[in-house]
């Protein structure tokens, strides 16, 4: 099984990379989790086309079997990084790479809500008709506090409740791809 854990900012320090990573370490042996960059993607404009950097990230997230975002909260809302590299995704790009693409959506932030407005933004632009996703159901994990609940030096989550929740998560999310991949 192939999934994408998306580093959903653009910034060159993010706790939200750390999440990912950590994610591709801890689950490695249950899939091959390739963790993505966005802040090389061309930033998106309906009109434009694609340029190779952009056509690879529609390729890989094509090739995957599900794809997993991990997305910092700005304003109440997802980084304009993440829902620029988001809309080259769906079918108004023309990619229509998202269509029926089992998804899931963690975050974490500084702040004690762990990103939630963020997600549930994410979730919402997922569901939308252009992009169709099939998005994990009743699986949140709201890493809040994030600059207490990570080691700075190996980008290891610490917190074992939070580190409980994300197992549960993935175990949900891991049969999820299975079952919409049979």
């Amino acid at each position: 099984m192939k999934l994408l854990a998306i580093v959903g900012t653009n910034a060159p320090f993010s706790y939200n990379r750390f999440l990912a990573n950590f994610i591709a370490k801890r689950y490695s042996d249950q899939a091959d989790i390739e963790v993505k960059e966005i802040d090389q993607l061309k930033p998106f404009c309906r009109t434009d086309e694609p340029d190779a950097v952009t056509k690879q990230w529609i390729k890989d997230v094509k090739n995957a079997d599900g794809v997993i975002f991990t997305t910092p909260e700005y304003d109440h809302a997802v980084p304009s990084s993440l829902k620029s590299a988001m809309e080259w995704l769906g079918a108004h790009a023309g990619s229509n790479a998202m269509k029926m693409k089992p998804a899931a959506v963690v975050g974490t932030s500084y702040g004690a809500q762990g990103a939630s407005r963020a997600q549930e933004d994410a979730r919402e632009i997922l569901h939308s008709p252009d992009m169709s996703a099939n998005v994990l159901p009743g699986n949140e994990v709201l890493i809040g506090r994030a600059a207490n609940n990570f080691d700075k030096e190996t980008g290891d989550l610490t917190n074992e409740t939070y580190i409980k929740q994300l197992d549960s998560m993935m175990a949900n999310f891991i049969k999820f791809v299975e079952q919409a991949n049979k």
